[in-house]
């Protein structure tokens, strides 16, 4: 079916904006699939959408190529199962009879069908791992896929990052090590970001103010041991900062201190990280982080907050359009049923939405890409 060239809607519920204010009763103007008006009121000759129209959410961090994993090696640590480059992940995915391709697309349909229209990916298996990402994403443009590639040590030259440079949308560091050559990376890369303290040790290991002078990255993953004076450190250079709280406890290393990282003023983000063990359903890490920010400071409510660091915050990070405003293609956006999640009577709605709003979402072809 392909969508009209002009289209008026009459909306419920939207959540409105860069800082996701709720407004009731809206006129949005369409044409060719772009918004191009929002109103306060409703008019008439206009199509009627019922429920809650908001941001698609945005991955800020995942390892789609393990998907087909599944499960398997759940009794592992850490560094067992996913450290580079002996673990258990890479002994599976580097063998000739694993489908990586497969894994991804399968990942990004996943993520697709749950309102997660934005997908950020640490690439690894240097240049053939991204190139594969890079076949998926040309196969596939049922979503945004940004790609994170990096090169494995026996690759990495100022030839191999040129050719990376012409398939990856940026560089995904496994963590920090001298054993990588920053400046070479910088230069052929804009978008840079890194593993960092996601454990004990590695928080031990590595000085955050060092890394960011040397590596500079965009932003940084995990984070879940860093105090607050690198959150501080965080703030003041405007480097967000990307919590995975799932796979943190999954993994038994940490727990990301959530209102701590708010309060900091530290851009906050949110991903779903290894598909093995991990699933793509980003909408129970946003739940987990308000409970985790509830049990570390009782009372407080930093729903919005979390909301906002699935939406509309990485998006223009990203330079991704996913805002209810001029300007926004409108398959970005997931409209939510309301009324049989009982959004529509919670007292404070953006609760309501980090906890039920991701088993509420309605299929319309509108909303769809065209």
């Amino acid at each position: 079916m392909e969508i009209s060239r002009r289209l008026t809607l009459n909306v419920d519920f939207s959540l409105v904006g860069t800082e996701l204010d709720w407004r009731e009763q809206l006129n949005i103007e369409v044409e060719e699939g772009i918004i191009t008006h929002v109103g306060n009121g409703y008019v008439g000759n206009a199509k009627h959408l019922r429920g809650l129209l908001m941001p698609s959410l945005v991955n800020s961090h995942v390892h789609s190529g393990d998907f087909l994993i599944l499960e398997d090696g759940y009794n592992l640590n850490i560094r067992e199962a996913v450290g580079d480059p002996e673990s258990f992940k890479y002994s599976v995915i580097n063998s000739t009879q694993y489908d990586l391709k497969k894994s991804i697309e399968m990942f990004l349909s996943l993520s697709y069908d749950i309102g997660v229209k934005t997908v950020v990916d640490f690439r690894e298996q240097g240049i053939k791992g991204s190139m594969n990402a890079k076949e998926v994403k040309e196969k596939s443009s049922k979503l945004n896929y940004i790609i994170l590639g990096r090169l494995e040590e026996d690759e990495f030259s100022d030839v191999s990052l040129k050719k990376l440079k012409d398939i990856a949308d940026g560089y995904g560091l496994p963590s920090p090590s001298v054993k990588y050559n920053y400046s070479s990376i910088r230069n052929y890369f804009q978008l840079r970001a890194s593993h960092f303290a996601e454990t004990l040790s590695h928080w031990l290991k590595y000085n955050l103010e060092e890394f960011l002078n040397l590596y500079s990255p965009s932003f940084i993953v995990h984070g879940s041991w860093l105090g607050d004076d690198e959150l501080r450190v965080l703030a003041e250079s405007k480097i967000p900062l990307v919590i995975c709280p799932r796979s943190n406890m999954w993994f038994s290393v940490g727990i990301p201190k959530v209102d701590s990282i708010i309060e900091s003023e530290v851009d906050l983000f949110l991903g779903s990280d290894n598909a093995a063990w991990i699933s793509p359903n980003l909408w129970r890490d946003l739940e987990l982080a308000l409970l985790i920010s509830r049990i570390r400071k009782p009372g407080s409510d930093y729903s919005r907050e979390i909301l906002m660091g699935a939406t509309t915050k990485p998006s223009d990070f990203f330079g991704i359009k996913n805002t209810v405003k001029e300007g926004t293609p409108l398959w970005m956006l997931n409209l939510i049923d309301v009324e049989n999640s009982a959004i529509k009577r919670a007292k404070n709605k953006y609760i309501a939405i980090l906890k039920r709003g991701g088993d509420y979402i309605v299929k319309l072809q509108e909303l769809s890409k065209p």
